[in-house]
């Protein structure tokens, strides 16, 4: 089986400077005073953000916003009901594109963020407020074999399909073959290998060009900071060799509808390509990557040996993959909380309060207890709200030492997602 993905000139290069904008800080001149004829000065205005999107990730909900001109500063805010005032959560570089908010955890939670530019005590005009749903991404590991030096033959293949007589695809109506004028050879891009890879693990979880965490292919390139213009995709699975893999990519003997892997071998928009070749469960997955990128990239080694690697599964998916997962020998594992960091202990007769700090992600804190302080430890008490802070033991001994520990918690997957234990804390009643 097959599939393929081209992206077309002009909202591939949207992507593109999307994604230089996001990766290549822009440094902004620096902050001037606008001078009137009568010598009266003016502050220059800063230019309100623009939040062009909020993206699911492992770690939380990722805002991305546009250059605000003039901005030294972006401050972020966020709102989880329409009835409650934005509250500052964030103060970032005027460099920065981009801030994950761990905070927001709660699955499917919504949440409402707003961006100012600021320099100093001057602030922009509020951004246009953007809403998010946030569904949980988890992260699962795996073995896959990789069988890279198979997977590079078949740069040859295309290279030669490409340059020799049988570069036609039929036209939409099927009457004519078409052939593509002044095509040339691939040059192989080891950087877009390691995406080729990464894809290659990627379809033996979840067959098509959108990635388990929800995102379209093209994100892999992304993520791993790779530059391009144009991009094309070509996914299969089952062929056992390089060369049943090409011919199948081929689809000679198919017609217009059938030949897109075909019609994506052949686009002249292409300077490179990769290709990633993965055997799981003994079946051979396949992928073609190609693309237009003005970047070099060295010569690495093959990798022909069994990994482990990491993927991020969106929550919608994970219960449909959970056979699948499960075949693989594969681990699931979530963002946990942060830690809790402590306040104080106050002690009366025979009772004890605690108060500690909020731990970002948390849904919830469990309290534990022990008469000493290495061994021994209980749990005494759960605060089942984030923003609790407090927590009094009662029908305590007099005149007694106690020792205790906090760990935060989140629910996903209706399970409890704990993150580290504080540090130890005494305390000694009156």
């Amino acid at each position: 089986m097959k599939k393929f993905c081209f992206l077309s000139s002009k909202r591939i290069l949207a992507a593109v400077l999307s994604v230089s904008l996001l990766a290549s800080p822009v440094l902004m001149p620096s902050e001037s005073l606008v001078v009137r004829a009568d010598n009266t000065a003016v502050q220059k205005k800063i230019a309100k953000p623009v939040i062009k999107e909020i993206s699911n990730d492992y770690k939380g909900l990722t805002i991305y916003w546009k250059t605000a001109s003039g901005a030294k500063e972006y401050r972020i805010f966020r709102r989880r009901r329409n009835a409650d005032p934005f509250e500052l959560i964030a103060v970032v570089s005027g460099d920065e594109r981009s801030y994950t908010d761990s905070d927001a955890m709660k699955e499917g939670g919504i949440y409402t963020y707003m961006i100012k530019g600021a320099d100093g005590a001057t602030e922009s005009e509020e951004s246009e407020p953007k809403t998010a749903s946030r569904f949980l991404v988890s992260k699962v590991r795996f073995k896959v074999k990789y069988a890279q030096k198979s997977a590079r033959e078949m740069q040859k293949m295309i290279n030669d399909f490409r340059t020799g007589k049988d570069t036609w695809c039929w036209n939409t109506t099927n009457t004519q073959k078409v052939y593509t004028q002044g095509i040339g050879k691939l040059a192989y891009d080891y950087n877009l290998e390691k995406v080729a890879m990464t894809r290659a693990a990627e379809i033996a979880l979840k067959f098509g060009h959108e990635r388990p965490n929800g995102k379209t292919c093209f994100t892999a390139m992304s993520d791993e900071g790779y530059k391009f213009t144009y991009a094309g995709e070509n996914i299969a699975y089952g062929y056992k060799t390089a060369k049943k893999a090409f011919e199948a990519f081929q689809e000679t003997n198919q017609y217009y509808s059938g030949q897109g892997h075909r019609r994506n071998m052949l686009n002249t928009n292409y300077n490179v390509c990769a290709i990633g070749h993965t055997k799981v469960n003994g079946v051979h997955y396949w992928v073609q990557l190609f693309a237009y990128t003005t970047e070099d990239s060295d010569y690495t080694k093959t990798v022909s040996t069994t990994k482990n690697v990491s993927l991020y599964v969106s929550a919608d998916d994970l219960s449909s993959y959970k056979k699948s997962l499960k075949s693989l020998g594969a681990t699931i594992k979530d963002y946990a909380p942060g830690t809790v960091t402590w306040v104080d202990i106050q002690a009366e007769k025979k009772k004890a309060t605690l108060f500690y700090n909020k731990s970002i992600g948390a849904s919830g804190y469990e309290i534990y207890r022990s008469n000493s302080k290495k061994t021994g430890y209980k749990k005494v008490g759960t605060v089942k709200n984030q923003l609790k802070l407090e927590y009094t033991d009662k029908k305590l001994a007099r005149k007694k030492k106690y020792y205790y520990y906090i760990v935060p918690y989140r629910v996903a997957h209706d399970e409890k997602i704990y993150g580290k234990k504080s540090a130890i804390k005494m305390v000694k009643t009156n």
